[in-house]
């Protein structure tokens, strides 16, 4: 994943999940320093707060797949826990204040909201409800996807409680298991792995074609996501997943209130909406990063190629929209040919890892929807 800080002195930051042993760090800063093939890594904050990840340093940094840099300049760790397939520590969140670079809030996700050995937590969104500088920042909502155990994670922050959701939109479905990246296939059967919530809009009068009549956008948001062996896009309603009281007694309540909106002709990694409603995401098949206007029906029809590259946007999967300190906002794209770490054909003497970025308005082409 990447993610760049703006107030937080124009620092960019990526993740380097811990698939096996033997990875120094997991979350770290690109420093101005220059190592033979690019910029160096250099470890956030400290490298001993992600020492020992052989569960003796439970306060620290176990395992990170994704970050999320908020409005209150905070970054928000989603911290697996596990080296490989093995659990070493709780799943756990960890807030980081940009300016001091010091941990301010720490949640530990309980085990019961798990499933046993299977769970991996590895995305998350962050929904500031009272942004500063009116607000205080405290009523913040986060969304935690657990991409093996096909569910979700959903933490309010003010109340420091947390509770699990399921529903079957965020299963794999094996017709779409096999992955082709740059001439080269494997399986994975993963789940829910990409979020990302409607703009906050001051109108009723915005249509969202895709869900329905039954939410007001003035009061409401959509969460939209998938899972990744999947070609189906869904929505939810963030008022139902904000309500515990709904899923305390059946994690599976509301079934009917998940609603597949309609199809890919590809899987797609992660995603991002912009503040106009443009959904921006990674065709994983066609190396390619597309967009869709969330007015129009969800089809290729109305999805807009924004960049193709064979070799520089092999399997895209940070995806972040971010304003910069013009207020314009900006695409940022990591890719990690992934397909290569799968098959066991990872060269080090290639270049496997690119973070690319582009203002919203440039790619595209000075309109602010992506309708075709």
């Amino acid at each position: 994943d990447v993610d760049y800080g703006n107030p937080a002195k124009s620092r960019l930051f990526v993740t380097i999940p811990r698939f096996q042993n033997g990875i120094p760090y997991t979350l770290g800063r690109v420093s101005s320093t220059q190592g033979a093939s690019g910029p160096l890594v250099e470890p956030y904050p400290s490298a001993s707060i992600q020492d020992r990840p052989d569960g003796s340093n439970c306060q620290g940094i176990v395992s990170v797949f994704r970050i999320k840099i908020d409005e209150c300049n905070r970054m928000w760790v989603l911290d697996t826990g596990k080296v490989g397939e093995r659990r070493m520590c709780p799943a756990k969140l960890l807030v980081f204040d940009m300016k001091t670079d010091q941990i301010i809030h720490r949640y530990e996700i309980p085990a019961d909201q798990l499933v046993c050995e299977l769970s991996l937590l590895v995305n998350l969104l962050v929904d500031v409800q009272d942004p500063a500088p009116l607000g205080t920042c405290q009523n913040t909502m986060v969304y935690m996807a657990d991409v093996t155990a096909s569910g979700m994670v959903v933490y309010n922050m003010a109340r420091r409680k947390s509770w699990r959701i399921t529903n079957k939109q965020m299963y794999p479905n094996p017709d779409h298991g096999t992955f082709t990246v740059a001439g080269e296939s494997f399986d994975l059967m993963d789940g829910i792995v990409a979020m990302a919530l409607s703009p906050r809009i001051s109108s009723e009068n915005v249509l969202f074609s895709s869900y329905g009549q039954s939410w007001r956008p003035a009061s409401d948001r959509l969460l939209y996501f998938h899972a990744l062996a999947s070609m189906t896009e869904n929505a939810v309603r963030t008022s139902l997943l904000n309500n515990d009281t709904i899923w305390e007694e059946n994690v599976e309540a509301e079934p009917r209130a998940f609603r597949p909106i309609g199809n890919r002709n590809s899987q797609a990694v992660a995603q991002a909406m912009d503040s106009n409603g443009n959904l921006v995401f990674g065709l994983v098949s066609h190396n390619a990063i597309a967009c869709w206007d969330s007015t129009t029906p969800y089809s290729p029809a109305n999805m807009k190629i924004l960049s193709q590259n064979s070799q520089t946007l092999q399997f895209p999967s940070g995806v972040k929209i971010l304003r910069n300190r013009k207020g314009a906002e900006e695409l940022w794209v990591l890719s990690c040919r992934f397909q290569k770490v799968m098959t066991g054909s990872l060269n080090t003497g290639e270049t496997n890892f690119r973070i690319q970025a582009i203002q919203m308005s440039d790619i595209l082409g000075g309109r602010t929807s992506c309708r075709l």
